[in-house]
This record gives structure tokens, sequence and C-alpha cells, in this order.
């Protein structure tokens, strides 16, 4: 008798494992994303506390495609490398820009968006700041650890620069004449005029050849093949034209023909 339960007992959990090894290979594998939530309209929070925006969007579709099942950490903008990189993440999607310091820590996937550098400054201020020159001296605010804060470190010494956490801070201290000016990637700069048409702010274009940026997807360095995958992705969500899709329902327009300039 004793024989039997135990033999019993045995074929059960053998055909529970089997079981489980077959669930097991049904599940999606995850690919785990970091992003900052108040970088509009790439990566943001909205009114019910989801994070949204067109990278959300753009991950979202291409980690489907490749048969992923995508999971989103939000991280504050100075974290996400760190993150990247302790592998706690596998890609760092964020308006984040390709650049050679970055480039230092981290493998970037081909550029989805060509992005450049503006400033927005109050309307009454219009006469008085009409170009980069004229901001030598005055105070700036800026995002901690983005391209618009390195850049200013570089082009404005003698300036006061002022870092905030996110753009929203930059751009409530420019209200309150905090400061002067705020220096970001054209594209979050705009989103916020289009957003408060009534707060009498203007934007100034940054000379093109000085600010051009192009976005990209971070990956560990030590992981090449997320990198192919991710790439593959890219090059998928453009061929069957849901890149397309995405960029029409946020920009209006279909925003790879940028990366052609």
């Amino acid at each position: 008798m004793l024989k039997r339960i135990c033999h019993a007992l045995g074929t059960a959990l053998c055909l529970a494992l089997l079981c489980g090894n077959v669930s097991a290979k049904d599940e999606k594998p995850v690919l785990r994303i970091g992003c900052e939530g108040a970088f509009a309209p790439f990566t943001f929070i909205d009114d019910k506390g989801e994070i949204t925006g067109f990278d959300i969007d753009l991950i979202r579709e291409l980690g489907e495609g490749l048969g992923y099942e995508v999971k989103i950490t939000v991280y504050p903008f100075d974290g996400l490398i760190p993150a990247l990189m302790a592998d706690n993440i596998d890609a760092i999607i964020s308006g984040f820009t390709i650049s050679p310091e970055r480039a230092k820590k981290v493998d970037f996937s081909e550029p989805y968006f060509l992005c450049g550098l503006n400033f927005l400054i109050r309307g009454e201020d219009e006469p008085k700041f009409r170009d980069l020159d004229s901001l030598k001296g005055q105070k700036i605010c800026l995002q901690i650890g983005t391209t618009g804060s390195l850049f200013a470190q570089k082009q404005l010494t003698g300036s006061e620069l002022k870092q905030f956490n996110s753009p929203p801070e930059t751009y409530l201290e420019l209200l309150n004449r905090g400061c002067s000016a705020v220096i970001n990637d054209s594209s979050v700069n705009d989103f916020f005029l289009a957003r408060h048409k009534g707060e009498k702010v203007v934007a100034v274009p940054i000379d093109k050849d000085i600010d051009k940026e192009y976005y990209g997807i971070a990956v560990n360095k030590n992981h090449p093949e997320m990198l192919d995958t991710i790439n593959r992705g890219l090059k998928q969500v453009r061929a069957n034209g849901v890149f397309k899709r995405i960029s029409e329902q946020w920009f209006g327009h279909d925003i790879s023909s940028t990366l052609e300039e």
C-alpha cells in the first residue's frame, strides 16, 4: 500500500513538473525596459497615473513583434544608465540621445529619431534673448544628465546653471522668474508649448549644425545579443508600417523622414 502511494505521488509530481515545463515554454520572455516619467511626449505619466508616450508605444509594439512581454519601469533620468549597467533592465528608451559620453558606458541601437536643442524664454524677454550668445551670464534652467545640460556646460561658461530632475520643474522655474531660459531637446520644449499656449513662453532655435542629435535605444555593453534583437525590432516596425502609424498619432507625420535630413 505504501509503495502504491509513493508511486502515485511520484507519478503526480513528474506530471506536474512536465506540465510546468510546457507552461514555461508557452510563456513569453520578458523585455525589461527603463524610462523616465517626465519626458513628454516620449515617456511621461498621464492623468491616470500610467506611463505613456511615443517611446512607450514604440517599445511595446517592437517587443510584441519580437514575441516579448514588455515590462516598463520608471526611473529618475540620471538613474537609467546605472540600472542598465546593474542588469536591472535590458534596455533604455526615453528620448535618449546618442552621445560620445554615453557611448562609453552603453551601446546604442540604430537611431530612430533626429532631434535638436532649443531654448524657451518668457515672451516679454524675446527682444533680449535672440540667440545663444545673449544667454551668456544668465541663469539657465536644465534637466540633470541631459544633452541640453552638457551642451550648456560647454557653451555657456560663466552662466549660472540650475539643474532639475525633470522638464516640468525647469518650466515652472522659468515661469516663476527663477531663470532666464530653459534649454532642452526641441521636441520636449515644443510639446510643452503646444500644451501651454497661454503661458506666454516662446522657443528660440539653436544653430542646427551645433545641436543635431539622434535618439537611440541603449543596451548593456555586455549583451550584444540584445542590441541585435533591438535593431531587428526597429527594422521590423519600420518595414510593417507600425513606426509610421505611431509617429502620425503623436506628431501628425512620419518622423522616420527626419533621419534622412
